[in-house]
């Protein structure tokens, strides 16, 4: 998962719940220390998110890495931290896709990712 830190985009593709790979999405993803975090730009309601936390697993590829992967909510204080590591990686981003991704219902939408 140290691949995170390098590569600009990551591919999430959610697992069905008898282990077949949804369609992936292509997303932002940041560290904080050794741990990986992913936000839904459109918030709960988007696709990849719902299946995610309905079968708590996908495939997660970034760079040449794939890994299988579970997810865990984040606190506030968490939160925080990922939305400064969202400003830190992205600054270089125009703020009309940047800004999304560290206000309004990305926040909320914030999850953990944990590798199997």
């Amino acid at each position: 998962m140290r691949a995170i830190g390098q590569v600009e985009e990551v591919q999430l593709a959610p697992l069905a719940g008898d282990g077949t790979p949804l369609p992936a999405v292509t997303i932002w993803a940041v560290t904080d220390g050794s741990e990986v975090f992913v936000r839904s730009v459109r918030g709960t309601g988007a696709r990849w998110y719902r299946h995610v936390r309905e079968t708590g697993r996908a495939a997660f590829t970034a760079g040449e890495v794939s890994h299988e992967v579970t997810f865990e909510p984040v606190n506030e204080i968490k939160n925080q931290a990922v939305t400064d590591a969202y400003n830190a990686k992205y600054a270089a981003q125009p703020a009309e896709f940047r800004q999304p991704m560290v206000e309004g219902p990305s926040v909320g939408a914030t999850l953990r990712v944990v590798p199997e």
